[in-house]
């Protein structure tokens, strides 16, 4: 993965309740189309800019029971990890309804041991191999049977954050009225600033050291419990979670980024945008995992450090098709006044200094285009952002997480 994280200070974790989930319907979609709308059209001059106020479908329903979440598991090479992985995703259920492994192909056996863990009526393995990321989740979204909602990982996170699924899918119910359709479990970046419930370590050889500020809202449910979360312009992988209509109405994620076999770089920051082009808002919510288990490697020699440079400047390219630039102004607004209106502050200085830094990129013009609130095109996404699979593994001990995945 490209990423490392560490467990946040104490003082950095959120304790929060855990309630249970009420039932969760199951969506009928469309089958997912092989690959998304074309995006060389300069779409935001005509269309609405990120906003749209018809409401998303409930995903509870009284007729039907849970169908809550489909677990997407890129596995490669972490057999080490498998029965703990399994067994946390496994205690998340009813939230949790399926997992489905993309194996893509592992040499260590990761194959033949993640059946022995899975449950028979509800979950399978998915073989891709050696496609890498965007087309491994893709091709293991298409066989998702009944879930409400998808949600990515990787198979060096444990997902071990008691709770977090049922989290998800509350967020997701709560901000239909909001159309919420993209949240990530793991970090954001927000005009520079990096946001997550975890401190995010991104590797040395990306030169790009960032300090994750603590997400500075949560949400007040009626169940009495208290979520971290914020409205943003991008969800980092992972987890990354979609509504399963939403993904679909997007095409997956889009599989021109990539060669077969090439580091899916910026796929979630691209899948964000598409969502917001659409007219979704997407959000980060904070899932502590156990992160980084069995090493990293994405940058773990020269070859593949430049090849990630690459892969960074090719995703900048693609972001400006999408939004003129990674921080459009009117999405910022919009995730601004949703924030302010819909959530309870308590970190009143990260919320300042956001409010600080964002004035500069909604002020000037976006990618070049003048429209209501343009803004600078900023770097390139850092280090973090993209999923990057890479095939050798540093020593255990370096925690780490893919996506932008961010």
């Amino acid at each position: 993965p490209h990423r490392a994280v560490v467990p946040a200070p104490r003082s950095f974790r959120h304790r929060r309740r855990r309630g249970s989930m009420l039932a969760i319907s199951v969506l009928l979609a469309a089958p997912m189309p092989a690959r998304p709308e074309p995006t060389n059209a300069p779409w935001y001059k005509e269309s609405p800019f990120y906003q749209n106020e018809t409401a998303l479908p409930s995903l509870r329903s009284e007729r039907r029971p849970a169908e809550g979440v489909a677990a997407i598991v890129l596995s490669f090479n972490h057999r080490a990890n498998i029965a703990a992985i399994a067994a946390a995703l496994v205690r998340e259920a009813p939230g949790i309804s399926e997992i489905v492994i993309a194996e893509d192909g592992s040499t260590d056996g990761s194959k033949e041991e993640w059946p022995k863990h899975l449950r028979a009526s509800s979950d399978r393995v998915a073989h891709t191999p050696d496609v890498h990321e965007i087309r491994a989740y893709n091709n293991a979204a298409r066989t998702v049977r009944n879930a409400s909602v998808l949600c990515f990982l990787q198979d060096d996170d444990i997902p071990d954050d008691r709770g977090w699924a049922d989290e998800v899918l509350e967020l997701f119910e709560h901000f239909r009225g909001e159309r919420l359709g993209i949240v990530s479990g793991l970090a954001a970046e927000v005009c520079q600033i990096e946001l997550g419930e975890q401190q995010v370590e991104h590797p040395k050889a990306m030169k790009n050291p960032k300090v994750t500020h603590r997400i500075p809202y949560v949400l007040d449910t009626a169940a009495k419990t208290s979520i971290p979360f914020m409205f943003a312009t991008e969800a980092w992988l992972s987890p990354l979670c979609a509504r399963r209509d939403v993904f679909e109405e997007l095409g997956g994620f889009d599989e021109r980024l990539t060669k077969p076999g090439e580091p899916g770089i910026g796929l979630d920051i691209h899948l964000s945008l598409r969502a917001a082009r659409r007219g979704y808002t997407v959000g980060l919510h904070g899932a502590e995992f156990h992160r980084g288990v069995g090493g990293h490697g994405t940058v773990s020699d020269p070859a593949k450090t430049a090849l990630r440079l690459k892969k960074r400047q090719d995703i900048s390219t693609e972001i400006r098709t999408i939004a003129g630039c990674r921080w459009p102004p009117a999405m910022l607004a919009r995730a601004a006044a949703l924030n302010k209106q819909h959530l309870r502050i308590r970190d009143d200085a990260v919320v300042d200094e956001i409010d600080a830094k964002c004035l500069a990129f909604t002020s000037r013009p976006c990618g070049g285009h003048h429209h209501s609130g343009a803004s600078s095109l900023p770097a390139a996404p850092s280090a973090a952002s993209g999923s990057s699979r890479s095939r050798s593994r540093p020593p255990p001990g370096t925690a780490s997480s893919e996506g932008s995945g961010a």
